[in-house]
């Protein structure tokens, strides 16, 4: 099972190296709108709370998610810290995260945003 996550994995990291703008890119209010219904209530409404400002929902997605990856203690001693969410997978519930010259492919739970090994 392992196998294809891999696959589609090397597929979205590739595809980000070759088009990294298609990926910076904010998904539509509609695909946002679907994203906050696969939320809990609370996660929603604090996603809902700080996405004022000119902060998009998918915005504060990404920064939650890479919150929670930090307080979860992913990181092992001497490795550089995560610095930013590059892609997010709901289907798959699964973050591309970038930390220091590379990537990880994280877990999360697709309901709290929050990390599942």
């Amino acid at each position: 099972m392992l196998k294809p996550l891999r696959h589609a994995t090397a597929l979205a990291v590739t595809l980000m190296l070759a088009a990294p703008a298609a990926f910076a890119q904010t998904p539509s209010p509609a695909m946002q709108r679907a994203i906050l219904d696969g939320l809990n209530a609370e996660t929603r409404a604090e996603i809902e709370r700080r996405a004022t400002g000119g902060n998009s929902v998918y915005e504060v997605l990404r920064i939650t998610l890479l919150n929670n990856m930090q307080l979860a203690n992913v990181i092992q001693p001497g490795q550089p810290p995560l610095s930013e969410v590059v892609a997010i997978d709901f289907v798959r519930s699964a973050a591309v995260v970038r930390q220091g010259d590379g990537l990880r492919l994280l877990g999360f739970d697709p309901q709290t945003l929050r990390y599942k090994p």
